[in-house]
């Protein structure tokens, strides 16, 4: 029977940006984890404002809060360094799995970690330099740390080998799995949710943090040209405001259709499924993506998908969405108006979609994890 840590400090359950892509992550891998069969005994990190479960606990489970405020970022950063391996080698734990690129770098124990994307190397002008330079070092240093590598898709493990100079056969593809509340919702259902939210008229959706990677200046800009052809609809950016959203601000200050753009700002987890299911087309135009989860959801919830041909984008996209130049005004205008103007397309889009979703499952992840685990733990 093994201890296994899971360092969960960046789980959140509040109402804000930071509950997103490495939050959801993270609270859908602990309760995959925690429902398998396992003989394994799990002590979870988690920040000290997560009061309550996002999962159910069992007998072989404990849970460590912090009494720091790690909730905010720094101080996480400072816990995990100074306090993490305290704790760690009084639990006598034999494994920690970290989930966000870093591992405590002095906790003495093996280690595997997840890197959910490089972007602070692939595109460094879309972080604060503070933020890159710690990412960079930090996540190199944990590569060479780890035991053993999980990246998001095959697009990430590319990045890890050529860009930290990892062991390819240390680094394992762990896909993130659909969440089942994303699904097709009834005529009836989705009907009332539009009522409710004055959604009136076609529209196009946005679903993400408003930062600059994430090309929504981009996506604005195509919907003036979209609107110029004839779409009689409207365009909904759903996210959180991250850093740096002064593009974003000057393209809905100069759109001709400003009046038809909405910024609904963080979405309640409850109502996310239903803005994908009412919306026409789903629209993520990132220039780099360890995975994409705005991709599967959209896809899972039968909804046409249009996305990025860079990074894993295509990788989690299949053949089931249209992919585009992110930062092609013209080309992203081109194929919104080709999809909003043919049901039949969009038919098709929805029947490929929910295909291509059913191969992301978080059992799947749970289970490779495990065996990952076994096998750092295996002294053979």
């Amino acid at each position: 029977m093994a201890r296994v840590g899971l360092n969960a400090l960046v789980l959140r359950t509040d109402a804000s940006y930071r509950n997103a892509g490495p939050s959801r992550y993270t609270t859908n891998l602990v309760q995959s984890l925690l429902a398998q069969p396992s003989a394994n005994r799990f002590t979870i990190f988690l920040n000290e404002q997560e009061r309550g479960l996002p999962f159910k606990p069992a007998q072989r489970v404990r849970i460590l809060r912090t009494k720091a405020p790690t909730s905010r970022t720094g101080v996480r950063v400072l816990w995990e360094h100074f306090m993490a391996p305290w704790h760690i080698g009084s639990a006598r734990l034999d494994v920690v799995h970290s989930m966000l690129n870093v591992v405590p770098l002095a906790a003495p124990t093996r280690h595997v970690v997840t890197v959910h994307d490089l972007s602070f190397m692939r595109t460094p002008g879309a972080h604060p330099s503070h933020r890159r330079w710690y990412l960079t070092a930090a996540t190199w240093l944990s590569a060479r740390r780890a035991k053993a590598i999980l990246a998001d898709s095959h697009a990430t493990k590319r990045d890890v080998v050529q860009l930290l100079g990892a062991d390819p056969d240390h680094v394992h593809v762990v896909y993130p799995g659909r969440e089942t509340a994303f699904r097709p919702r009834t005529q009836d259902d989705v009907e009332v949710f539009r009522r409710d939210n004055n959604l009136d008229r076609p529209f196009v959706l946005f679903v993400g943090t408003l930062e600059p990677r994430k090309n929504v200046d981009i996506l604005v800009r195509a919907f003036n040209v979209a609107a110029r052809n004839g779409f009689a609809g409207d365009l909904v950016l759903a996210g959180g405001s991250g850093w740096a959203t002064q593009a974003i601000d000057a393209a809905l200050a100069e759109s001709p259709v400003r009046d038809r753009i909405r910024r609904v700002g963080y979405v309640k987890q409850e109502d996310l499924p239903y803005w994908y299911c009412a919306a026409d087309l789903a629209v993520y135009p990132s220039s780099y993506e360890g995975f994409g989860i705005p991709v599967l959801e959209a896809m899972a919830s039968g909804t046409p998908v249009i996305t990025s041909n860079r990074s894993s984008l295509p990788e989690v996209a299949g053949d089931a969405a249209m992919t585009v130049d992110p930062r092609d005004v013209a080309q992203l205008a081109t194929a919104m108006t080709a999809v909003l103007e043919s049901p039949e397309k969009r038919a098709a889009m929805r029947e490929r979609g929910l295909g291509q979703a059913q191969r992301f499952d978080w059992t799947v992840a749970a289970e490779r994890c495990l065996n990952t685990y076994q096998r750092v733990l295996d002294p053979h």
